[in-house]
């Protein structure tokens, strides 16, 4: 009996060391903070103030080939369905506004998905690979994994730090980079940044031409935070 007894503690014992070892591992390879800067939660939304800047083809500068816009968009979380897969998907909703005093219009209607080792936006019936966990500095992945479009790589710029974007403080943020080419003929860049438990605070892209140096064709784009909570 005593032999059994002995026998039952070990047991109890092992079970209890891998089950510590386990928590453990998981906490260093996938805080819970890593999932905050991708939230699933419905009714989650922000709006954000955004440029457009549109170069026309070889407009040399000239002002009158250069067309600027200014509009705001609200992002918001609306509700959970079960893709083929089996896996929770969310539908975020896209709304329009020229400036603060109009109304919002429904523009677009998106999809995520949030895994163990991703995050993935469907944007226009085209999926990319936002974020990859862990998150760390050197991960690297291609944003472009599950679609047509050619080869980016994203990696992080930094992550888990403070920052304070148009007035607003955020404890805990990251930054991807998407693309970076700045050359004779052409400047590419890409960024997004992510605070924890908002999402994406801000976003800018550039795919501009150049001829002799000079910008000639191409857009630049952003998008920054302005207001942020849950409906």
């Amino acid at each position: 009996m005593a032999k059994i007894q002995q026998q039952l503690l070990f047991l109890l014992l092992c079970i209890s060391a891998l089950t510590w070892y386990s928590c453990k591992k998981e906490t260093v390879v996938l805080p819970a903070l890593s999932y905050d800067y991708f939230p699933i939660e419905e009714g989650r939304f922000i709006i954000y103030d955004v440029d457009s800047i549109y170069h026309s083809e070889n407009d040399n500068n000239n002002d009158d080939s250069v067309y600027a816009y200014h509009f705001q968009i609200k992002d918001k979380i609306d509700s959970t369905f079960i893709d083929l897969e089996g896996r929770a998907n969310q539908i975020r909703l896209r709304y329009r506004r020229d400036n603060d005093t109009m109304q919002w219009e429904l523009s677009d209607v998106w999809t995520q998905y949030l895994s163990s080792t991703s995050a993935y936006l469907t944007e226009d019936n085209i999926k990319y690979h936002k974020l990859s966990f862990p998150i760390n500095s050197t991960a690297s992945w291609n944003g472009n994994d599950s679609n047509t479009e050619e080869e980016e790589i994203y990696f992080y710029d930094y992550f888990h730090e403070g920052d304070v974007i148009n007035s607003l403080s955020f404890d805990s943020t990251l930054s991807v980079i998407q693309i970076d080419e700045n050359n004779y003929v052409e400047t590419i860049f890409g960024n997004e940044k992510y605070a924890a438990g908002v999402g994406m605070i801000y976003k800018e892209r550039n795919d501009l031409g150049k001829t002799n140096g000079q910008v000639v064709k191409g857009l630049e784009y952003r998008m920054v935070v302005v207001d942020y909570g849950k409906e």
